[in-house]
């Protein structure tokens, strides 16, 4: 390094700093002379809010305007809510009910058969398949497993009222070509008895009543809270 860099003329840049301290006592005089004014403006009393000069101050030209368009808004708002308040329901449940009472009235008039409805599960008492006798049997053996379910294409073979015992049912029998659904309804304590025929004991029934279902309608029995098929013996 040579000699000349340790110079302080070298190191310090006079002349920048200089400059950089005229800047300083500028702005510290325009601060000064600022805040001055500001003093004097606090000192002075507003002319807006004492005096005369407040006693005259302008008024708004649509003051009166603008209270009486709030007026008319308000007195509308308060038509409207009673208007609300005091409109009658267009709707009337209690005429849909008596209409609901008199349509189940002229339903049950026109109808040949007691009217079916969605039962409740607990209304409907089970039934089992009884094991199909031979000539001479009573029917009462032991009750046998579920048979197998219908399928898609059931078709209605027999709908009509049946008196079984002292009770008069509406039995209604279907079946998918295999298995025999029969079920039998008492309008009376609105209640269903269900019973499932097997493929075999379907077949065998078939062929002893010669295709006529009303025969072997004939051969129901309600036992307690089951419905029963006798076999052909009893």
């Amino acid at each position: 390094m040579p000699l000349t860099a340790g110079m302080d003329h070298i190191r310090n840049n006079l002349k920048k700093e200089q400059l950089l301290e005229g800047r300083y006592m500028e702005i510290d005089r325009e601060n000064r002379i600022l805040l001055r004014k500001m003093s004097d403006m606090m000192k002075k009393p507003n002319p807006y809010t004492t005096g005369e000069a407040a006693a005259h101050a302008p008024q708004s030209m649509n003051k009166d305007g603008r209270k009486m368009a709030l007026l008319k808004i308000t007195q509308e708002n308060q038509r409207l809510l009673k208007s609300i308040q005091e409109v009658q329901p267009v709707y009337n449940h209690k005429k849909w009910e008596e209409h609901h009472r008199n349509s189940g009235v002229l339903l049950r008039n026109c109808c040949t058969y007691p009217v079916i409805t969605r039962l409740p599960r607990q209304r409907s008492s089970p039934s089992i398949l009884m094991r199909m006798e031979t000539a001479g049997g009573d029917g009462s053996a032991a009750p046998l497993g579920p048979e197998n379910s219908a399928g898609d294409d059931v078709k209605y073979v027999l709908k009509e009222g049946k008196r079984i015992g002292e009770t008069y049912y509406l039995v209604e029998m279907s079946t998918d070509g295999r298995t025999l659904n029969i079920s039998a309804y008492d309008g009376d304590t609105q209640t269903s008895l269900e019973l499932v025929v097997g493929e075999k004991n379907h077949r065998q029934l078939y062929r002893e009543s010669q295709g006529d279902y009303s025969l072997i309608a004939n051969r129901l029995r309600v036992e307690g809270d089951r419905l029963k098929l006798k076999g052909s013996g009893e």
